[in-house]
């Protein structure tokens, strides 16, 4: 038998030492000023000389002695919450557009709903505004956050490989075709699951992509052949992140066209901004289209084409 917790009294007395530590600490801060107040009231010091020596004013005195009167029965200060809030500043309209939005569009944030809603609907909220909507809805569960699953990679003994750890290159020093950023998403349509490849140059904008039913090393390769095939430009380098797609039959491909290859650090996507960019808009406005009907990786091929033009 595995105990995965402790009982749950001991987290029930957890709690009340916690909170009867609080109490004490609370206690201790405002009880001072009380203690010398008072005492120089005996004195016969006038309420005015107080204030000006113990820097509180009368109404503070008297709000902290009433404080601690409750602590000594054991009960919590009040709160400080104000009574009166602040209104929301967005209706039932505003809500229902942002719902519809998001419920079209999953992976939209409030920024992009913001500009999307002051563009079509002639609505100006700001992103705060979008934000506390998407809040409120989230807690009465019309809508949910999408969470990525994250996955172990296997580190690359590059002592091996073709491949070369990243070095920081600043951008107005790079030609066309260098470090060209490529990389891979697993995106679901229709029943489909399949994975998309996307090669982006940072000089020219150049995009390519395709999609395959697998994401191994070999796949990698395929693409990375088509790739040069289509480039309108000589590919100098590459660069790509610690995937195992992109080590074996991929790294030697590398090898075998002279193509330097450049791997990201762990946890670094913001140095292939370009393509994970891309990875995005097309997850958002392209696979996320309801009126997108294929329903096999041919047809699902045909469109991306008819999209990258």
């Amino acid at each position: 038998m595995q105990h995965k917790g402790l009982h749950k009294n001991v987290y029930k007395l957890y709690q009340y030492a916690t909170s009867q530590e609080k109490l004490e600490i609370h206690r201790k801060k405002i009880e001072t000023p009380v203690r010398k107040w008072e005492n120089l009231k005996k004195e016969g010091v006038s309420d005015k000389l107080c204030e000006s020596t113990l820097h509180i004013s009368r109404a503070t005195y008297y709000r902290h002695k009433k404080t601690l009167l409750m602590l000594e029965k054991g009960i919590f200060p009040p709160t400080k919450r104000p009574k009166n809030l602040r209104k929301p500043l967005w209706g039932e309209s505003e809500k229902q557009k942002v719902l519809s939005l998001r419920r079209t569009h999953p992976t939209y944030g409030k920024a992009k709903i913001a500009i999307i809603l002051k563009r079509d609907h002639g609505l100006n909220l700001s992103e705060s505004t979008v934000g506390r909507i998407l809040k409120a809805l989230k807690e009465k569960g019309f809508v949910t956050k999408s969470i990525s699953a994250s996955r172990q990679r296997k580190k690359r003994n590059f002592a091996k490989s073709h491949a070369k750890p990243w070095t920081y290159k600043d951008y107005k020093d790079m030609k066309v075709g260098e470090r060209v950023q490529i990389d891979h998403m697993t995106v679901s349509k229709n029943g489909l699951a399949f994975k998309h490849f996307q090669a982006w140059d940072r000089k020219s904008k150049f995009i390519h992509a395709n999609i395959y039913s697998n994401a191994k090393s070999t796949t990698a390769k395929k693409f990375l052949m088509e790739f040069v095939e289509k480039a309108p430009f000589k590919i100098i380098s590459i660069q790509v992140d610690g995937g195992c797609e992109f080590m074996a039959d991929f790294d030697q491909a590398c090898r075998d066209l002279n193509i330097p290859l450049i791997v990201l650090p762990p946890a670094k996507p913001t140095y292939n901004g370009g393509v994970e960019r891309g990875n995005r808009i097309f997850r958002e406005e392209f696979y996320a289209n309801p009126r997108l009907l294929a329903d096999s990786i041919q047809d699902m091929r045909f469109h991306l084409k008819h999209a990258l033009g």
